[in-house]
């Protein structure tokens, strides 16, 4: 596997941006300390008024003292109070995350952000990337443009409504992680679609109606992905050798995860599977000033962004 971490330009980068860091981040994060503490404050007072009131509650529930009129009232307080509960967490994060995410970014490119923001549904709809899901929910949404090149990063939630054997609903996860929309330098009109290969009897389930099921010549590529697309002409114009070798290396890059990508439109729609909480560069229960949480976001961006450099997106030459 490629580490990132141990190259030359990495370890330059990454005296830069502590330079930058100490300059422009860290000034912000201070500032906002007391606001972290001040939110945290509230969070015990709500975790101390819950530690008083559940085992009360419960105690009355079990000994059958409490009126059955009151057991609503108790199930709408508990539901209250976890709401409340989260208030800090989030409301910490909605008012934080704007103020130090761009300056974050902008070390890297010309940034704007948004918090809960997502890359249109429409484009991940269109991208046959996901199958069918119900309800897609963002988190950190960053839009700019990274060494000539525009790109979109949405770190992206996507769930389907499904029944259980009872029939009662329940939401089931299609997909979490980082999608990132490319602008492409070359000119196409059709749409070609790359899944991760799931074996012979997989891939007959896993075919995307209007689309032709696409045979190229590198058998490692073909290996790991299935190739879909309305042109096959047009398929072969873009998935060049050379371009196939570079996926490859950001699948290695990834570790072996379920990337898969769609060319849509003059974009490319990346999406990489992850569990990790990406960007989450202050924490709400230690000190804003936690270098580690920094180091570990400068690392996420830094990987990101080496898409473009390797997949040779900033360069208008053939791929």
């Amino acid at each position: 596997m490629t580490d990132l971490t141990q190259t030359a330009d990495f370890i330059a980068q990454k005296q830069k941006f502590d330079t930058y860091y100490e300059q422009k981040i860290k000034p912000i994060l201070m500032s906002h300390e007391t606001i972290r503490r001040r939110y945290l404050f509230g969070f015990y007072v709500l975790l101390l008024m819950g530690l008083m009131f559940y085992p009360y509650m419960l105690y009355l529930l079990l000994l059958g003292n409490m009126p059955r009129e009151y057991v609503g009232f108790a199930l709408c307080v508990s539901c209250l109070v976890l709401i409340l509960f989260c208030g800090p967490f989030y409301f910490y994060r909605k008012r934080v995350k704007p103020q130090i995410m761009p300056d974050f970014a902008n070390f890297f490119g010309n940034f704007s952000y948004c918090f809960e923001g997502k890359i249109d549904d429409t484009i991940l709809r269109s991208s046959d990337l996901f199958g069918q899901y119900d309800k897609s929910v963002g988190d950190d949404y960053f839009s700019g443009i990274y060494d000539g090149v525009k790109i979109s990063i949405g770190e992206e939630k996507l769930t389907v409504c499904k029944k259980d054997f009872r029939g009662e609903k329940f939401e089931r996860k299609v997909f979490r992680g980082v999608c990132i929309l490319f602008e492409m330098n070359k000119n196409f009109k059709g749409r070609t679609v790359v899944l991760r290969d799931y074996g012979a009897l997989g891939n007959v389930f896993n075919k995307i109606k209007g689309l032709q099921n696409v045979k190229l010549e590198d058998s490692v590529f073909e290996k790991f992905f299935e190739v879909y697309a309305d042109d096959q002409i047009e398929a072969r114009y873009l998935l060049t050798t050379a371009f196939m070798e570079r996926m490859l290396k950001l699948r290695d890059l990834y570790q072996g995860k379920s990337i898969q990508f769609c060319f849509n439109q003059n974009t490319l729609l990346l999406s990489i599977p992850t569990r990790q909480d990406m960007f989450e560069a202050n924490s709400f229960f230690c000190s804003n000033l936690n270098k580690k949480k920094i180091d570990l976001v400068f690392e996420q961006f830094y990987t990101i962004f080496s898409v473009v450099r390797l997949l040779k997106l900033n360069q208008r030459i053939g791929m």
